[in-house]
């Protein structure tokens, strides 16, 4: 190891990074035409982003990121604890976004890791998904894992529940080697979605995945997709869920403390977020994760979990919502859910 990765290396696990590996900065081929692929299939719904700057994501060295571009330097912190399903009753938030928001927390030490680089007079950018990088496709040529079938980096011995950092940067480093993809003849993440979104090992419908559903998609959610969410309020950690691969120890609580539930979290349910007003989803979201959807998809996203909970005593909530809440989408939303319950208990 050169004494740059060392002192990179080291730096880094200093500062609470658990992976680091090193990709020369070039093109990207296969992974370029499987992005290529996703967009032309149309595949990436409303994230309009990706294809917008997708030269830029195959090619680092593209002058809208860095043309003095030599070397990624990828990191990968985990943030799973050892914690029950938590949200707002009865929805489920994924576990990434259960604390504070990771672009904060990741950000200030990756910005003190690359003021090395930057002391020794090398150019560098850095990033935590905030800037056009396939974090996933660096990852794996960078040997900090392999991608499974689910589309997830899998990282040998913390699973795939690991936030991505990425410093892409003109100092000339050794690759490290990719890691050969472990995932064999088992299927369990492409089983487990019930939305049905993996066409295939390693390609992903973002239409139908609960986690675009609920996080990126702006307006109403197909109807055949909603019950198949089921309780996913934000995001959906299913396909991790039953990955063998995740059937490590957790990591030492210390090391993910920057992660731990944030209070504002207990005691609030999914009716009271439907009915929250501008002001109070501003203070429910401040510096969260669940800033992403918006005050108008969180809302959508309550309603339908408490549609498909299907208790009677959330009518009133469902049924005001559907009556004079300020959007379109939320209306339509909470009046499915209405109706769902209504339909439901009347058979039972």
């Amino acid at each position: 190891m050169s004494s740059l990765a060392e002192a990179l290396t080291t730096r880094a696990t200093e500062l609470g990074f658990a992976r680091i590996g090193f990709a020369r900065a070039e093109p990207l081929g296969i992974e370029a035409e499987r992005l290529r692929a996703f967009l032309s299939a149309g595949r990436h719904g409303d994230m309009a982003w990706l294809a917008d700057t997708a030269d830029v994501r195959i090619d680092p060295r593209h002058e809208k990121m860095l043309r003095s571009a030599r070397t990624i330097v990828v990191l990968a912190t985990p943030f799973a604890r050892d914690e029950p399903d938590l949200g707002p009753a009865p929805g489920v938030i994924a576990r990434y976004a259960r604390g504070r928001d990771y672009h904060n927390v990741l950000g200030k030490r990756l910005k003190k890791l690359a003021s090395l680089l930057r002391a020794q007079g090398f150019s560098t950018r850095h990033s935590v998904d905030s800037m056009p990088v396939l974090e996933r496709a660096w990852a794996e040529r960078a040997g900090v894992g392999f991608i499974g079938k689910n589309c997830c980096l899998i990282v040998p011995g913390l699973g795939s529940h690991v936030l991505l950092s990425t410093l892409v940067t003109a100092a000339e480093i050794e690759p490290t080697p990719p890691i050969r993809e472990r995932c064999g003849e088992c299927r369990a993440c492409l089983d487990a979605c019930p939305t049905r979104a993996f066409v295939a090992p390693r390609e992903l419908d973002a239409r139908r995945c609960i986690s675009y559903l609920t996080i990126e998609h702006e307006g109403p959610i197909d109807a055949a997709l909603r019950a198949p969410m089921g309780n996913r309020f934000f995001g959906c950690d299913l396909c991790q869920d039953v990955c063998p691969f995740n059937r490590t120890q957790p990591p030492a609580a210390a090391s993910t403390a920057p992660f731990a539930p944030d209070p504002r979290l207990d005691g609030v349910d999914a009716a009271a977020i439907l009915a929250m007003s501008v002001e109070a989803h501003a203070a429910f979201t401040l510096a969260s994760p669940l800033q992403r959807p918006g005050r108008v998809g969180l809302a959508r996203n309550a309603a339908l979990v408490l549609g498909n909970g299907g208790e009677r005593r959330h009518l009133p909530v469902l049924r005001e919502a559907a009556r004079a809440h300020d959007s379109a989408t939320v209306r339509e939303a909470a009046a499915w859910a209405a109706d769902r319950i209504e339909a439901r208990t009347s058979v039972e």
